[in-house]
């Protein structure tokens, strides 16, 4: 048979699917590129990769997001979400098929980072990070404020001019931090940890800032500082200023205030309210005891003039008349008593006569009663010449049928028993 491939290429499958790989994985076009698209088929996978398809209107690709790259991110994928995907076009040599290795992702716009705010809500919301029975009260008197903010700000300068105004030698401590950029949430989340630190003896914290855009505020809506102001063990109150949508950190705060200088005023009473309040409270105080002193005066003045305390001996004197008195009365009347129970005993007939004639009585009764329970004993019955038949087993046997021809019978008179043998029956009427 004639060679058709002489002088021609063969190549396995294995070969061929290595060669387009190395095409492609090599084509600057499609290494290093971001990829913008609508997520479809999610799935998490058990080893920690993240596999989904990426489509628009007119195609889809299939992609995949390995573990140690998908653990960076710090939003949840989900169905139906827009997103730029950044990574290179690899070819999976066992189904010789293409897709896209993703190394990182991005939300798209802010409506993607409002989508990333609303999901990690949910969860901290299941969680009860947002319990209001969680939250702590805040001290009535506190005598040390912590502050979480930054010291080049505006807000901690409005925090100490509204405090020192509030109440002139409240300490205040700052936690400098920052609250803008990449590191500001890991720097707010010190700056609590911080303040919470018994050595420092604080009462209370503020935490937060000055109003900004959207994306400036963003530090105070991620999930580690979200958490900290939960975790604080200090009541802590939540100062991010000028926004309508205010940042998940006022929902996890034991209170949320809408700028840095009303959260000031929440936490620092006004000292001159408290001592106007002090001085009421004391005058009532001087007021009540000075009634109560009155009134216990007028008391102890009625019962002085009280005839017990001025003669005390006539009140033992008369007590001790009617006391005699009552014993004079009982004793009458117990003497009247014994005199009508003996002229009771004395009217007794003699009781030897009385005993004998009951005597006589019962001994009468019971030998009726012996007459009567004679009549009815079948003693009595057999006394009269009557008989009682038994059988082998001492039944009584009432009629002929219970016995035949050569049965050994038991005849029961009065003083004894005769054993018999039956020779014949005849019924009677």
């Amino acid at each position: 048979m004639e060679n058709i491939f002489v002088n021609e290429r063969i190549y396995s499958i294995s070969q061929l699917t290595r060669i387009i790989k190395s095409k492609l994985e090599n084509d600057s076009e499609l290494n290093g590129i971001w990829v913008k698209g609508e997520i479809s088929n999610l799935t998490f996978h058990s080893s920690g990769h993240i596999y989904f398809t990426l489509k628009d209107v007119n195609a889809v690709v299939s992609a995949v997001f390995f573990k140690n790259a998908n653990r960076k991110i710090n939003f949840r994928l989900d169905e139906g979400m827009s997103i730029f995907a950044f990574g290179n076009v690899t070819v999976y040599e066992k189904r010789g098929s293409y897709q896209f290795s993703v190394t990182t992702v991005r939300l798209e716009g802010i409506g993607e980072l409002q989508k990333k705010i609303e999901q990690l809500k949910k969860i901290l919301l299941k969680e009860g990070i947002f319990d209001p029975l969680k939250k702590k009260p805040i001290p009535l008197f506190p005598k040390k404020l912590g502050v979480v903010t930054s010291p080049t700000g505006a807000a901690f300068k409005d925090i100490v001019k509204v405090a020192v105004r509030r109440f002139p030698n409240i300490q205040i401590i700052l936690a400098p931090v920052m609250v803008q950029g990449n590191d500001a949430p890991e720097s707010i989340v010190r700056g609590i940890e911080e303040l919470n630190n018994p050595e420092f003896s604080v009462d209370i914290i503020i935490a937060g800032r000055g109003g900004g855009s959207f994306e400036d505020l963003m530090p105070f809506n991620e999930e580690i500082v979200v958490r900290a102001f939960y975790n604080s063990k200090i009541p802590i109150i939540s100062a991010v200023g000028h926004q309508i949508d205010h940042p998940l950190c006022d929902d996890a705060a034991d209170m949320a205030a809408p700028t840095p200088s009303a959260a000031a005023e929440i936490a620092i009473p006004v000292k001159k309210d408290l001592l106007d309040e002090i001085e009421y409270y004391k005058m009532r105080m001087n007021k009540s005891i000075t009634n109560s002193v009155r009134n216990y005066k007028i008391l102890i003045n009625n019962l002085i003039t009280k005839r017990i305390f001025k003669e005390p001996i006539e009140q033992i004197n008369y007590r001790s008349y009617i006391l005699g008195d009552l014993e004079g009365r009982i004793l009458s009347v117990m003497k009247d008593i014994c005199t009508l129970k003996k002229n009771d005993l004395t009217q007794i007939p003699d009781i030897n006569i009385l005993i004998i004639n009951i005597y006589i009585q019962k001994v009468n009764l019971f030998h009726v009663a012996i007459n009567s329970l004679e009549k009815l004993s079948p003693l009595g019955i057999l006394n009269r010449g009557y008989a009682i038949l038994l059988n082998i087993k001492n039944d009584i046997i009432k009629d002929i049928d219970q016995v035949k021809i050569n049965d050994n019978i038991k005849v029961r008179i009065i003083d004894g028993t005769i054993h018999c043998k039956v020779k014949s029956i005849e019924a009677g009427e």
